[in-house]
């Protein structure tokens, strides 16, 4: 059996321009290739040959703030999409990667800040962190007691932004409530809303929204640290520590 095994194809077969054997395909010309199969903006970062499987190369999207990786043959012709898998180190490779390349730049990260809309955690301290949160979102419910046992032990401040999903209907009016009605964690943990709708507070969660648009960002909880790497889901404690050293 192959030491690494290459699972979850591509249902269809991507044409890209032929390139003489040895070489990985130019990322102009895979750009180019996929613009008809990936919906919106996106740039192909990278693309190297896999250092388990020379005759494979690695290619890196970045949409938004979120990476993608799939991989593809020397040529460019065939494009394989999902996981790498070491049987021998028992390691995910592609998941490994992908944990790397989660980073978003200083730059944009400074962005983040104007859009906080409460605090919590040690408010006020240097180290910190960014939440996007739904308030109707059940992992975003989950997460909560782990993140604030968390923030409070390591000195942690969390800068939460609304970022209501358009599959819970309820979800934008409670965030523009929060906003309008200045009410911050303890009132978010219990479901706070009101029926003020007040137009600064409508226009603050539709920047959220396109900022996260910006980001990549599609599901919540979704966590940005001080160093600009990503999680995204339930956390535990390992996962929150990763975000600010």
């Amino acid at each position: 059996m192959r030491k690494v095994l290459a699972l979850a194809l591509f249902s269809g077969v991507l044409l890209v321009g032929c390139r003489p054997s040895g070489e990985c395909p130019a990322r102009d010309s895979l750009r180019a290739s996929l613009q008809g199969f990936i919906p919106g903006r996106f740039e192909v970062e990278s693309v190297q040959p896999l250092k388990e499987l020379p005759s494979i190369c690695e290619v890196v999207l970045k949409v938004g703030a979120q990476s993608i990786i799939f991989y593809t043959n020397k040529d460019g012709r065939y494009v394989l999409a999902g996981n790498l898998i070491d049987l021998v180190r028992k390691q995910n490779l592609t998941q490994t990667r992908q944990q790397e390349l989660m980073k978003i730049s200083q730059d944009l990260l400074k962005e983040l800040q104007s859009h906080t809309d409460f605090v919590f955690g040690k408010v006020g301290s240097q180290k910190y962190i960014y939440l996007f949160t739904d308030p109707d979102c059940p992992f975003c419910k989950r997460s909560e007691p782990i993140v604030e046992k968390w923030a409070n032990e390591k000195g942690v401040e969390v800068r939460a932004i609304l970022f209501p999903l358009p599959i819970h209907p309820q979800a934008f009016g409670k965030s523009v409530a929060l906003i309008c009605d200045k009410k911050g964690w303890e009132e978010y943990k219990n479901g706070y809303t009101s029926n003020n709708q007040c137009e600064d507070g409508k226009k603050k969660v539709e920047s959220n929204l396109q900022l996260a648009e910006k980001y990549g960002i599609r599901g919540t909880p979704t966590f940005i640290g001080m160093n600009g790497k990503i999680h995204i889901g339930v956390p535990i404690e390992q996962d929150l520590d990763k975000l600010i050293n």
